[in-house]
């Protein structure tokens, strides 16, 4: 029975997986002929999963960011209560 469990979850892991190789062929034609031309050639495939890596990273930092500037206004906002309810 844990075996079928494990394959179940590997196989429900591997929806978002080829979800996101559907999406990336679907993007690529939009997003590598700009990248091509500041290349002056053809990309590979190598160097456009490359490209998504870079992005991907690009957008977890970007999140990160976010998250850490929400911490930083409530935190400010505390102060703020803090101060005027020990004033």
């Amino acid at each position: 029975m844990n075996s079928l469990n494990d394959s179940l979850k590997v196989g429900i892991d591997l929806i978002p997986c080829i979800a996101l190789l559907g999406l990336t062929s679907m993007i690529r034609p939009m997003i590598a002929p700009e990248i091509e031309e500041r290349l002056g050639r053809k990309m590979t495939d190598w160097e456009w999963g490359y490209y998504l890596e870079e992005s991907y990273r690009k957008f977890k930092l970007d999140s990160l960011q976010d998250i850490v500037g929400q911490w930083l206004q409530r935190l400010a906002v505390m102060q703020i209560i803090h101060d005027f309810a020990w004033r």
